[in-house]
Parts: C-alpha cells; sequence; structure tokens
C-alpha cells in the first residue's frame, strides 16, 4: 500500500501525547552502568529502562523479546531483517552543578526536550518506535522483518552487541539513529586504555573524571602541605578558559579542587579538562612531594599541549575522517597507584593496532603498566551504495534540505555489523549537547524523527 508523507505527519501528531509520555518516562531511568544483579548484567536502572522500551512495543501489538537482560528486540514482519540499533544506557550526567534542571526529569523550555539521553539514545529510540507504530496504525505490512535491536552496554563496553552476535542473526543490513543526519558514513577508530604505575607518594589522593569517554569537569586531590603553597602554585598557573581552581582545609593539609567543563571525548577542544588543570597545578606546587610532582609533570608532557597525541608521536589526520584526538577520561592516585584512562580517536584510514602500539610505547617508557586495552576499528561505507542513497531521499523528502554525509569521532553501534549506518538524530544545524550538561533537542525535531524513521522504515520494506 502507498503510504503518504501527510499521512504519517498526522498520525504522528495523533501519537504525540503518548510519544512524551513515553520519553519522559524513558528519560527518569537512571540508565548508567551499574553493579550487576540477576536479570540486569548492567545494573537495575538500565533494566528498568529497557524493559519500560519492550512494554510499550507489547502493548503496541509488536513481538518483543528480553534476551537476559543484555539486550531487547521489537520486532514487526518476516522475512530478511533490516536491524534498527539504538540503547538505553547512558553517560553519568557529569557535572551537576552545570545542569539547569535535574538530568532524570524531562524538562521543557522554550521549545527544547532537556534530559540525559534524549538526544543520545532515548529520544531517538522512541521516535523509531513510534515511528514503527504509526505505520502500523495506517495499516502498512512490511515486505520485510523490522527489528528494534534495544542495547543496554553502548557507552560502556558493548557487552550487549557481543550477546547479541553470539546469540542471534545479523540483520542483512541496519541504521542506527545515534549520530547525525543525514548518513554518518565514516567513524574514526577508538583505542580505549587504562594504564598504571606505582610512585613514591603514599599520602596523596587524586580522584578525577567522571567517564572514560567525557572531557572531565571535576577533579580532587588531597595533598599534605600548607595552604600558602598551593595557592601559590594556582597563582603560578594561567588557568585556561573554563578551568576554576580552589583550595579548602583538609586535616593532613590541603584539599585542591578543579572544575572544568565536560565535552564528549570525541571533541575535547570543545571542553576544558579538570585532570589537565589538577596536574598543572601539582606539577608547580614545592610543597608537594618530588615523586608526585615529577609524574604530574611527566603525565602532562606525555598529554601535550594540544589533544593531538603529537607528544606521544601519534598525531595523524586524514581528508575523509579528520584528525586524531585524545583525551584523558579518569585519573587516580591511592597508596601510590597512580591510574589514567586514555581515549583516543583515530582517523579512518589509519591503523588502530599500531596507534596503540605507539602509544602504550611512550607510556611504558615513562614506567607505566598497559592494564587494559580495548578498540573499535572504524567505519567506512562507501557513500553510493543503494542504502545510503535510500536514507538520502527519506532525510530530503522529509526535512526539505539536501542531504549531507558525515564523519564523527564517536562510536556509534553502526560499527556492529557490516552495512550499517547512522542515520540521524542531530541535524546539521543543531547543537550538539550529547554527552554534556544540559543535553537537549528540540520538540519539533522530535516529531520530525518520528515521521523521518517511519519513512525510512517504509521505504526500505515496502
Amino acid at each position: 500500500m502507498e503510504i503518504t508523507l501527510q499521512e504519517l505527519r498526522t498520525q504522528a501528531d495523533i501519537l504525540a501525547p503518548r510519544l512524551m509520555e513515553s520519553i519522559a518516562k524513558q528519560i527518569s531511568f537512571p540508565s548508567v552502568e551499574g553493579p550487576a544483579e540477576p536479570g540486569a548484567p548492567f545494573g537495575r536502572p538500565v533494566a528498568q529502562a529497557l524493559d519500560h522500551i519492550l512494554r510499550l512495543g507489547r502493548e503496541m501489538g509488536f513481538h518483543v523479546q528480553n534476551h537476559d537482560g543484555y539486550v531487547g528486540t521489537v520486532e514487526w514482519g518476516e522475512g530478511e531483517i533490516l536491524g534498527v540499533l539504538s540503547h538505553v544506557d547512558v553517560v553519568p550526567p557529569g557535572d551537576m552543578e552545570a545542569w539547569t534542571s535535574d538530568p532524570f526529569t524531562l524538562t521543557e523550555r522554550d521549545g527544547f526536550l532537556q534530559g540525559r539521553g534524549i538526544a543520545d539514545d532515548k529520544g531517538p529510540l522512541l521516535s523509531c518506535l513510534y515511528g514503527m507504530y504509526a505505520l502500523k496504525k495506517l495499516g502498512f505490512v512490511p515486505g520485510k522483518r523490522i527489528r528494534l535491536i534495544i542495547g543496554t552496554n553502548e557507552e560502556t563496553g558493548w557487552g550487549c552487541i557481543q550477546y547479541y552476535k553470539e546469540h542471534l542473526d545479523a540483520p542483512a543490513y541496519s541504521f542506527s539513529p545515534d549520530g547525525m543526519y543525514t548518513v554518518v558514513n565514516r567513524e574514526k577508530g577508538i583505542l580505549s586504555a587504562d594504564f598504571s604505575k606505582t610512585i613514591d607518594e603514599k599520602t596523596a589522593v587524586i580522584q578525577a573524571g567522571e567517564a572514560g569517554n567525557l572531557v572531565p569537569a571535576n577533579a580532587s586531590a588531597w595533598l599534605p602541605v600548607a595552604a600558602a603553597e598551593v595557592e601559590r602554585a594556582i597563582a603560578a598557573y594561567a588557568a585556561p578558559e573554563g578551568i576554576s581552581l580552589t583550595t579548602e582545609p583538609w586535616e593532613a593539609g590541603v584539599r585542591l579542587v578543579c572544575k572544568g567543563r565536560n565535552a564528549p571525548s570525541h571533541s575535547p577542544a570543545k571542553g576544558a579538562s579538570a585532570i589537565i588543570g589538577i596536574l598543572q597545578v601539582i606539577s608547580r606546587c614545592e610543597g608537594a612531594g618530588s615523586a608526585l610532582r615529577c609524574a604530574c609533570q611527566e603525565l602532562l608532557e606525555l598529554l601535550g599541549p594540544q589533544p593531538d597525541g603529537a607528544a606521544m608521536g601519534i598525531s595523524c589526520a586524514d581528508d575523509v575522517s579528520g584528525p586524531l584526538t585524545t583525551n584523558a577520561g579518569l585519573l587516580s592516585l591511592r597508596d601510590g597507584s597512580l591510574r589514567v584512562k586514555m581515549d583516543i580517536r583515530a582517523p579512518v584510514t589509519r591503523s588502530l593496532d599500531e596507534i596503540a602500539e605507539k602509544a602504550a610505547a611512550q607510556f611504558s617508557a615513562r614506567g607505566y603498566a598497559e592494564e587494559s586495552r580495548h578498540l573499535k576499528y572504524p567505519l567506512y561505507v562507501p557513500a553510493d551504495t543503494s542504502f545510503i542513497q535510500t536514507l538520502c531521499r527519506v532525510y530530503e523528502k522529509v526535512a526539505g534540505e539536501p542531504a549531507v554525509l558525515s564523519a564523527i569521532g564517536g562510536g556509534t553501534y553502526a560499527r556492529a555489523f557490516p552495512n550499517c549506518v547512522c542515520f540521524g538524530a542531530v541535524y546539521p544545524t543543531e547543537e550538539l549537547t550529547v554527552h554534556s550538561p544540559n543535553e537537549r533537542t528540540s520538540k519539533k525535531n522530535i516529531m520530525q524523527n518520528t515521521v523521518m524513521y517511519a519513512m525510512a522504515l517504509y521505504e526500505l520494506t515496502k
């Protein structure tokens, strides 16, 4: 049967109150990865968020299944599988003081919806689900099997995708509403690595960062030194915009607090690293132990003045995806054990394995042991495939503007399977707020996404 764009828009408007209610409920789950429980391998709030989506799918008349808490599926139709990959887990809120509302309460202001996950990826996920439902309400019957694949560990480890690959059939082709419009057909390689070394410092403590894939906004150091010495070190450091430093009494000395600005790890220049700030001050603090000062200076030299990998000898770029970026997301020191988590995003045409080896060698030369290494290899799907061309036509029809292809530094589910790309959900002129305080998107875009994904599913399965 023929489904028109106007019919889809009318049906989306009818479903709008239910969609907004569903989004508000989904945002309310603080679905950051937590301790595993029976049936909830990534924590109870994540499991509750998954159950909510599956309950909605069941109420809409789709076939739903919870696969041991790792992944959920909402299916419609028969035959070859068209996958739609999304997730219910989110990154931590980050700097709570930077939020203007509760991160886990959907807030509407000036036409924008705000809350952790509204853009990544709870809002787009529900636009996809309600897009499916709009088609169903209009009487459409897909000629293929649409499988909404709902992950639970996208932000931290992809254990959900590993489970899926071990237990379920791969889709013939897929899209993920977890990037930018029109189509993201290039995603940089991602290296996440943990390094540690022991230094001669038993009293000082450092705790910094919120997540490995965030530019850190918070860092604290408990230092057994006089307050005046720390204040002199602060004065000697020309802190860049976005960095603030304060001190407060500690029973054994001073607590040094550095506030920065969160940003996604793939766009470190948009943030202000509290880890860099606190390392700069400690390295200048004459009262601190020499081993601690040297370790901080050494780490600063590894990270370099710019987050481009030049200090580690890994700086590179290509024309299709841009330059390599680096970010130290987490830093800790306790009982002389210094640990740092690095996040490196590499251009799609460069060898991620070689970059990982070079980075490890640089840390090793300074006495660090590499405790873990996780690689996500890059995505690159040629623009002339019929699948991408169909998505581009859908975008131009619904959005009324020319299609564009994008490259991103983020790592999405698009690289989980062959023939998979990102399709939305951030528009070319929309501010990118994912992984940042006050994550938001316009209500208008949420509704247009519902129509966009419905039209894409229609065109790909009619």
